[in-house]
Parts: C-alpha cells; sequence; structure tokens
C-alpha cells in the first residue's frame, strides 16, 4: 500500500519533469528561449543537441508511463 502510494508520486514528478524537459528542448530549438548555443549552454545541462534533451525527455515519459501502469496494477490487485 506504501509503496503504490510512494510510485504514484515518483510516477507524476517523472511524468511533469520530462514534460518541462519536452518543452525546454522545444524551445531551445525553436530559439523561443534565445540564441540557440547560448541557450544550450545554459538550459541543456551538458546536452550537446536540443535534440538529445528532447530524447532524454522523452525516455523519462516512457518511464512514468511504464510506473503509472505497474500502480494501476497495483491498485487493481489491492482491491
Amino acid at each position: 500500500m506504501i509503496f503504490t502510494r510512494i510510485t504514484t508520486i515518483v510516477a507524476w514528478i517523472v511524468l511533469v519533469g520530462s514534460a518541462m524537459r519536452i518543452l525546454t528542448g522545444v524551445g531551445i530549438a525553436a530559439e523561443i528561449l534565445g540564441p540557440y548555443e547560448e541557450t544550450l549552454r545554459r538550459y541543456g545541462g551538458g546536452a550537446t543537441t536540443s535534440g538529445e534533451i528532447i530524447d532524454h525527455a522523452v525516455h523519462g515519459l516512457f518511464i512514468a508511463l511504464a510506473l503509472g501502469t505497474m500502480t494501476e496494477i497495483s491498485k487493481h490487485f489491492r482491491g
């Protein structure tokens, strides 16, 4: 029961964080946040391209979906 709640919280945190990273990557690529190289250095977190930022964020999104699915299965079996 406690692990189900913890996993739900973690899944939401990863989901929101991944969505924010995707928006950051798109903002860098579209140069909404400023010149490409400058904003990539500032907000990229060591990434070499904005596509790399988006790629890692999509992986995080899939992890959040998997955690959420496992949480729903756990809630179903708990009753």
